[in-house]
């Protein structure tokens, strides 16, 4: 009996143990941030028309329209390294006062997420700051992790997000179009939104003739790019012609060709291009529809290079977070991170210019 007795409570202990340990690494740590104390940045942006896949903003004032853009914070459920995450985003968007923030993806990731995905939110509104972006490879890759759809809806819940889920008939979940107009009402810049989905499906890999040498990362699909088209005709018939920009997070095919031998504008290439695996049309859309001059992305950590290719700048935001892989967490020395931010001043006649801002710890 006191042998059966022993057992069970061995059994139970272990249970507990296994379940504590399933527990701390999925469900989400305090940030060690106090998120209330904030100071509040403010704005001068107003937003003028607001649909399911379209957001026009205009900002009251002189001077440059700043942008400030981050990607790949990667905030997970451990405290340590998403604290100091947000800690750096809080500290330079106080420092630099931007008109909008961008986030190139990976933004909040891992498991049981959905708290993270409402605390991100509620820095922006703390900081009273307007903020857009995409979503990465990593959002909703885990089992345990919110929909990606569920992600977004949780963002534009809050005031100051703009991004947009896009229309239902489209594949993705972040397709949608920003107008940032001047003060008379005149286009200053157009940004242009598009998901990029993770990893390819086997069905994907057998339509698209993809072999074992090739990246297996997706990309946006031809309803997709058949929307973006019609959106650069449509804000043309608006606004006229006009440049724009586009933000991914997973690098097009032609950011690898370009790589292989080209001329780097600015930037480190150390690891390789991790793009997407097949060709789908875009960069063709994109030349075709005579638009969008500029293409940012994230998603490797350790490139944040920027160079031409058929007349398009091809270019990686700078990575942004301590939980990313190669970094922080790994113990790699800090003067060896590609880590910081990328700001974009615009002009009123919609030309910019880009600054790649590196950690100030780092060389």
């Amino acid at each position: 009996m006191k042998k059966r007795v022993l057992i069970i409570l061995c059994a139970v202990l272990a249970v507990l143990i296994a379940g504590g340990a399933v527990g701390y690494s999925f469900l989400p740590h305090p940030l060690n941030y106090d998120i209330r104390g904030i100071s509040s940045v403010g704005s001068s942006v107003e937003v003028l028309d607001d649909s399911v896949d379209s957001v026009t903003v205009r900002k009251n004032g002189e001077g440059a329209f700043k942008i400030l853009m981050f990607t790949d914070m990667h905030l997970d459920g451990k405290n340590e390294t998403s604290s100091l995450t947000v800690q750096y985003l809080v500290e330079n968007i106080q420092k630099e006062q931007p008109d909008l923030v961008i986030l190139g993806g990976d933004n909040v990731t891992s498991g049981l997420n959905r708290t993270r995905s409402h605390q991100l939110a509620k820095i922006f509104e703390q900081l009273g700051v307007y903020w857009a972006g995409v979503l990465g490879n990593h959002e909703g890759d885990n089992g345990w992790s919110v929909a990606r759809a569920d992600m977004v809806d949780i963002f534009a819940s809050y005031p100051h997000c703009l991004m947009r889920r896009g229309d239902d008939a489209v594949t993705g979940d972040c397709n949608y179009v920003l107008n940032i107009e001047n003060p008379d009402g005149t286009l200053m810049q157009t940004f242009y939104f598009l998901d990029s989905f993770d990893e390819m499906t086997d069905a994907q890999k057998a339509d698209t003739g993809w072999t074992e040498d090739m990246s297996s990362y997706d990309g946006p699909k031809a309803d997709q790019i058949a929307w973006y088209s019609a959106k650069v005709e449509e804000t043309a018939a608006k606004y006229g012609p006009h440049d724009s920009i586009m933000v991914i997070h997973i690098p097009l095919l032609q950011m690898r060709a370009a790589a292989e031998g080209g001329t780097f504008l600015y930037g480190d290439k150390r690891e390789s291009v991790c793009c997407t695996g097949y060709e789908n049309g875009l960069f063709a859309a994109i030349k075709a529809g005579g638009s969008t001059k500029t293409v940012f992305c994230g998603h490797d950590h350790i490139n944040n290079f920027g160079l031409e290719f058929d007349g398009v700048l091809l270019s990686y935001i700078e990575m942004s977070g301590y939980g990313s892989y190669s970094l922080y967490s790994k113990g790699y020395p800090e003067a060896e991170w590609l880590q910081g931010y990328t700001k974009l001043e615009l002009q009123k006649d919609g030309t910019f210019t880009q600054t790649q801002i590196r950690n100030s710890a780092q060389n």
